[in-house]
């Protein structure tokens, strides 16, 4: 395979097996490969009956449905570009795409994006076609009887054509154009398919952004090799494990904290002596307890076998084979637990600009704390970003890598392009890295998330971060400090947790002035402590790592504003968005010295 059409064509060799499934209200509705094959050819048909030829742009606007992988072929298919984008895009940004991309028919979804694309003038845009049917609007079955009556031949697209413009939802700065070629993404379907061993017996829950780049590929793999996958949404994802009973489930690390978290709330609601038995039981059979607890390690973890994880894995359906986790880095604590459980997390690593993926761990390795090795078409190398020379395995610098996934560059953007991809195509990822003596690469921040104090000291605010995160009392924390004397942070309480913790000390509650209970003197006392608990009493912490001082914000992260659609916090719209708090934060720090 080299092209998005050698991967439809090998649909109509699968013939009935199911390819697409979900479910509406109680009913379940299916997609055979056959018929995917045919509506695939008919859109393709349809758009060329547009008069749209091979290169030019179609932008793809819509929530993870099966309509947007069909669409999402079909454009590619038929020669033309897609600009994809999904539901928590701003009127602003789809304006800046639509017009950057120079798109010529958008498809939406629904209202919400129409009125979206109706608050600005599009000066290439000539056509909106809508997924669902709206009165007065052209639909996406015209266009599909389109196809079915047209006599045109789909043009022959090769490796190097375009078939995607991906715009960054960034956490820093203004979206980028990812122009993605047939083959970026086709070489990187066929090794992702030979690392986490897919083969048409699998299932899949599909439950990310149908626009991001990571869910793209994972639908791409899933359909060339004849998987079936399910559409699933995060408040029915439990049940769906219990009746689909998947084999492999594409997820960001959220999703698993979202499940962690469950499982010690259960846990919380025992007495205190089972509470305690099962903390230290935990700390046993994780390793995390050194001394006397490795002595009762194998007792431990058949009690928590019997106790805890045996039902957890019954909750996956009985067929569950592991996750692939990516979009953000897996929590060490995470990563752990799920091990000890006995549920595998292959967590990989990737970013739009290579396809995103550059490397994942293999089944079975317990490659814990790592993205496994690169794939093997990827070549990698490790630079010191003072001296640019490349530094052995083992020494951390910024990751620089090359292969046949590696974007063309970014679209109407040398400039940008030039900064990150050299001549010979070696792309910087600007992910400070290291590779550990079995060849598995470990990735420990972002070159641009480094903080500088003002005394000149360097900090990496992940470990901080994930550190925070243990909290039972912190939801999301945000270490920031960029040239002030000490270290803040910006905490996102579990408003849940909180809520219980003051009913059961008698402080008063009310989420209609939150704002109020988060200024009393004993929650202000309650996230101290826990910020000392989780790391600034910890010695694996420098000095100058400790956190200052803290606010606490009195509503939840949103996605496309503070969080990226991976739910990755976006470091710079956070900073502009909490401005007037942070300078408050900075003048108290600074102040004390």
């Amino acid at each position: 395979m080299h092209t998005i059409q050698d991967l439809v064509r090998r649909f109509e060799s699968f013939g009935e097996l199911t390819a697409l499934s979900w479910k509406q209200g109680e009913s379940t509705f299916k997609i055979s490969y056959k018929e995917l094959y045919h509506q695939i050819q008919n859109y393709s048909k349809g758009l060329l009956e547009l008069g749209l030829e091979s290169g030019d742009r179609v932008a793809l606007l819509s929530k993870n449905i099966p309509e947007w992988i069909i669409l999402n072929l079909a454009i590619n298919n038929a020669g033309m570009v897609d600009v994809p984008r999904g539901k928590y895009s701003s009127p602003e940004e789809l304006n800046f795409i639509l017009e950057h991309s120079r798109a010529k028919v958008a498809i939406v979804e629904d209202r919400d994006f129409l009125s979206k694309l109706n608050r600005y003038k599009h000066s290439e845009l000539h056509l909106i076609y809508t997924i669902q049917e709206i009165e007065g609007e052209y639909n996406i079955l015209s266009l599909q009887q389109m196809g079915v009556d047209s006599s045109k031949s789909i043009p022959v697209i090769k490796g190097n054509h375009t078939a995607g413009i991906i715009y960054t939802s960034g956490t820093t700065g203004v979206p980028k154009g990812v122009e993605l070629s047939h083959f970026n993404f086709i070489s990187n379907v066929t090794e992702v398919i030979k690392r986490i061993d897919l083969s048409s017996d699998d299932k899949l829950l599909s439950i990310l952004p149908a626009w991001h780049v990571f869910e793209r590929i994972v639908k791409y793999s899933a359909v060339a090799v004849g998987a079936e996958t399910f559409y699933t949404v995060a408040h029915t994802l439990l049940d769906d494990f219990q009746e689909q009973k998947p084999t492999i489930l594409a997820s960001v690390p959220r999703i698993w904290e979202m499940i962690y978290d469950r499982v010690m709330k259960k846990v919380k609601e025992k007495g205190k002596l089972e509470r305690k038995i099962f903390d230290i039981s935990l700390k046993a059979a994780t390793g995390e307890s050194h001394g006397a607890a490795f002595l009762v390690a194998p007792f431990a973890r058949r009690l928590l076998e019997k106790k805890v994880f045996s039902e957890l894995r019954s909750k996956l359906g009985g067929k569950f084979r592991y996750a692939v986790s990516g979009g953000s880095s897996l929590p060490p604590f995470i990563d752990v637990f799920f091990d000890a459980a006995g549920i595998e997390i292959l967590e990989g690593y990737g970013l739009t600009e290579t396809s995103p993926v550059i490397s994942v761990r293999k089944p079975g390795s317990r490659a814990l704390h790592t993205v496994g090795p690169l794939l093997e078409n990827v070549q990698g190398k490790i630079i010191d970003f003072e001296t640019g020379k490349e530094l052995p395995a083992g020494e951390k610098g910024v990751l620089y890598v090359k292969g046949p996934n590696v974007m063309k560059g970014y679209y109407r953007n040398y400039e940008e392009t030039h900064k990150v991809l050299d001549n010979d195509g070696w792309f910087d990822t600007g992910d400070l890295a290291y590779f550990d003596k079995g060849g598995n690469l470990i990735i420990s921040g972002r070159e641009k998330d480094i903080i500088v104090l003002s005394n000149g000291k360097n900090v990496n605010p992940i470990p901080l971060e994930t550190e925070l995160s243990k909290s039972d009392f912190i939801d999301i924390a945000v270490v920031t400090g960029q040239d002030w004397k000490k270290l803040g942070a910006i905490i996102v309480p579990n408003f849940e947790a909180l809520k219980k913790y003051c009913q059961e000390n008698e402080i008063a509650y009310s989420t209609d002035r939150i704002e109020e209970c988060l200024e009393y003197s004993a929650i202000k006392q309650l996230y101290r402590e826990e910020i000392k608990k989780y790391v600034n009493s910890k010695g694996e912490f420098k000095t100058y790592e400790r956190i200052q001082e803290f606010i606490i914000l009195p509503k939840p992260f949103e996605i496309g504003l503070e969080l990226t659609p991976t739910l990755k916090p976006r470091r710079s719209k956070i900073e502009e968005i909490y401005k007037e708090k942070l300078s408050s934060l900075q003048s108290v720090i600074n102040g004390r010295g």
